[in-house]
């Protein structure tokens, strides 16, 4: 079994070519100027989930519904109203791969013809150490 040293070089290693720059200056720019618009963005929203089934009380308008969003306990009608977009502190180019694994994780993702951008929506630590950097290894490594 490896120890956390170990396997926190092993993520290192896996993600070494698969995040290649931060490009946070330029995305900030491209995105100020318009040449890419916020519209560009995937995930850039949370996507309502429907999970919470109980309990079943909007926490807005406090109607009654089947299901509400688990993460914020709203109908889906209060969840559009009231949506705002992840907060994102970092742009990275990432491989095409690696894109599809952060996109299929709800990560905000730009894919154009200039090329492809993770918005990391933590920042303070080391990318590794992220929990959906350790989660996408972990699901690589394990199959």
């Amino acid at each position: 079994m490896k120890t956390l040293l170990q396997r926190q070089k092993a993520i290192e290693q896996f993600i070494s070519t698969e995040i290649l720059s931060n490009q946070t200056a330029l995305i900030e720019e491209v995105l100020k100027h318009k040449i890419i618009l916020v519209d560009e963005i995937y995930n850039f929203y949370h996507e309502f989930d429907g999970e919470l089934l109980s309990p079943n009380k909007c926490i807005i308008c406090k109607n009654e519904f089947a299901c509400l969003d688990s993460e914020t306990g709203q109908c889906l009608v209060c969840f559009k109203a009231n949506q705002t977009p992840k907060e994102i502190f970092e742009w990275w180019l990432v491989s095409s791969w690696f894109s599809k694994r952060l996109l299929i994780e709800a990560e905000p993702i730009i894919d154009n013809d200039y090329g492809t951008w993770w918005g990391r929506t933590t920042t303070g630590q080391i990318i590794s150490k992220d929990y959906i950097i350790e989660k996408i290894y972990d699901e690589v490594m394990a199959g």
